[in-house]
C-alpha cells in the first residue's frame, strides 16, 4: 500500500505561533485574509516523519541530543540517490539554519569593509548576512532575456577590487525561480577561480524542481570547484519542515572546514533540537514517495493558476518556474506602482503576496506568489482578487 499523500486538505494554522498565518495577520490587521508570502507550504508533513516525531515526545525526555551515524548516513544517503553524489562524512557541518550558515561563513571568511557580490533580486537573509556584518554588497543584478533571467558575468566582473572575497548563489534562485544550468555553473565556477573568490551556494530549494528540470548542484560543477566551496542546505523546503530548525553545510575543503569548525565552537552553536536528527533521517529514507507527489502536485498548482491568471488577470505576466515552488509575476503591464498594488491586493482583494521590493530594487515591478497550499485555497484567492478587479 502506497503513502498517503493528502495535499488537498487545508490545515487551520491560526493561533498556533504560524509564522505564515499569525504573524501575517498581525502584521495586516486581518483575520480573514489569505497569505501566499512567506515561502513555507501549507502541507502536513510526510507520515512517517511526524510518526517519527511522535516517538520522540513519547519517549518523553526532551533532553540533549546529539548527531548521530544515520543523520550523516541520511545526508549521503539521499545525495547519491538525487545527484549521484558520493558525500564523505566529514565534509557534512551541522547548522541549524542557513540563514545562521551564510551569515556566520560571510563572518569566517571575510573582513569588515570587503565586498561580498550577489545577484540582485536576492532573498533578504541573504542580503542581510552581507549588510549586517559590515560587508559591502555588491550587487549584480540579473538580466533579464526576453522571459528569461540570465547572470551577467561583465556586471560581476566589473565589481570585483582587491577587497572582493566572496559570491553567493542562491540555487535555484529565489525569488525568480531560475534553476542554473550546468553551463552556468561551470562559468561561475571559472568566475570565481579566476578571482579566488569563496563560493557560498543555498541550495534549500534544489530538490523542488519543476517538471522536466534538473537541478545542477555546484558540487558537480567542475573538479576544482570545491576547493573553494561551501553549500548549505536541508530538507526544510522539500518536506515542509522548517520549524524543525536544522540544516547542514557541505564543505569539502579542510581548512575551510576547520575555520567554520573554529566559529561554530566560538559562538557556542552545538546540539541539534531533540526533533532535528529524527526529521532528517526520516526525511531522506522513507519519504521517496511524498517528495515525487509534491512535485507534482505542486507542478498542477503551476498549470492552475496560470490557466486562471490568462483567463482572468491578462496584465499579470508569469515568468517561467524552473525551480522553488514560488512564482514570480510581472505586473508592470497594470500601470499600477508597488504601492498602488499592494494597497489593492490588501485592502480590495484580501490577500496578501510578497511585493518585489522586498528582495531589493531590482525586484520592483515583480510580486512572488507561493504555490505551495491546497488547490482549493489558492482558488478562493484568485476569485478574491477577481472580484476586486477593476483594471
Amino acid at each position: 500500500m502506497g503513502m498517503q499523500c493528502d495535499f488537498d486538505t487545508m490545515t487551520d494554522r491560526r493561533n498556533t505561533n504560524c509564522g505564515k498565518w499569525d504573524t501575517m495577520d498581525q502584521k495586516y490587521g486581518r483575520k480573514d485574509m489569505i497569505h501566499l508570502g512567506v515561502a513555507d507550504m501549507d502541507f502536513k508533513a510526510p507520515d512517517p516523519i511526524l510518526d517519527g516525531l511522535r516517538d520522540v515526545l513519547d519517549m518523553g525526555v526532551l533532553g540533549y541530543t546529539d548527531l548521530s551515524d544515520k543523520f550523516f548516513e541520511s545526508i549521503q544517503r539521499w545525495y547519491r540517490k538525487q545527484y549521484g553524489l558520493e558525500i564523505p562524512r566529514e565534509w557534512i557541518v551541522f547548522c541549524p539554519r542557513i540563514n545562521i550558515a551564510s551569515s556566520i561563513c560571510v563572518d569566517t571568511y571575510t573582513e569588515k569593509g570587503d565586498g561580498v557580490i550577489m545577484n540582485t533580486p536576492a532573498y533578504g537573509p541573504l542580503q542581510s548576512a552581507i549588510i549586517k556584518n559590515d560587508r559591502r554588497m555588491l550587487s549584480s543584478p540579473l538580466s533579464r532575456n526576453a522571459d528569461r533571467y540570465e547572470l551577467d558575468f561583465d556586471h560581476m566582473e566589473s565589481l570585483v577590487d582587491e577587497r572582493t572575497k566572496m559570491l553567493i548563489m542562491c540555487n535555484p534562485h529565489n525569488p525568480t525561480g531560475r534553476s542554473w544550468t550546468k553551463e552556468e555553473l561551470i562559468r561561475t565556477a571559472e568566475f570565481c577561480k579566476k578571482n579566488d573568490l569563496i563560493l557560498f551556494s543555498d541550495e534549500i530549494h534544489g530538490d523542488l524542481t519543476a517538471e522536466g528540470v534538473k537541478h545542477n548542484t555546484f558540487l558537480s560543477a567542475t573538479e576544482d570547484i570545491n576547493e573553494r566551496l561551501i553549500l548549505a542546505t536541508s530538507p526544510a523546503k522539500t518536506f515542509n519542515i522548517p520549524g524543525v530548525i536544522v540544516s547542514y553545510m557541505i564543505i569539502p575543503n579542510r581548512e575551510l572546514r576547520e575555520q567554520i569548525a573554529a566559529t561554530i565552537d566560538r559562538i557556542g552553536m552545538h546540539n541539534p533540537t531533540i526533533f532535528a536528527v529524527t526529521a532528517v533521517e526520516k526525511a531522506y529514507t522513507e519519504c521517496d514517495e511524498w517528495y515525487e507527489a509534491v512535485k507534482k502536485y505542486i507542478d498542477e498548482n503551476e498549470k492552475f493558476t496560470r490557466d486562471y491568471f490568462a483567463k482572468h488577470f491578462e496584465a499579470f505576466h508569469i515568468l517561467p518556474r524552473e525551480g522553488t515552488y514560488l512564482l514570480w509575476i510581472d505586473y508592470t503591464r497594470t500601470g499600477m506602482s508597488e504601492e498602488e498594488l499592494e494597497q489593492w491586493f490588501l485592502k480590495e482583494a484580501n490577500v496578501s503576496v510578497y511585493m518585489g521590493s522586498i528582495f531589493g530594487e531590482a525586484g520592483r515591478g515583480y510580486i512572488r506568489l507561493n504555490l505551495a497550499s491546497p488547490r482549493s485555497l489558492l482558488k478562493e484567492a484568485y476569485e478574491r482578487m477577481r472580484t476586486a478587479w477593476r483594471f
